[in-house]
């Protein structure tokens, strides 16, 4: 299976997904990234399963109103 290297976001579980893949794709743990950003584990794996509230949901459908979209992507290097 081939995962993609780019995230729509249209729904909070797109954001969710795209976390999981780009921390996995590092050889990241949830664990290991939740310490490093003094959260718990298991916030953390409610997020990567779209768990951010409503405030989220509600922005992502603005933007779709006004014919926008949210990107994931990794950062490309500066230089």
């Amino acid at each position: 299976m081939v995962m993609p290297e780019e995230y729509i976001v249209t729904v909070p579980g797109d954001l969710g997904a795209a976390l999981k893949h780009f921390r996995s794709q590092r050889g990241i743990t949830q664990r290991d990234a939740a310490e490093m950003e003094g959260v718990g584990q298991p916030y953390l794996s409610a997020l990567e399963g779209g768990k951010f509230g409503s405030s989220l949901r509600h922005a992502l459908r603005i933007l779709r109103l006004i014919d926008c979209e949210v990107i994931v992507r990794p950062r490309r290097p500066r230089g």
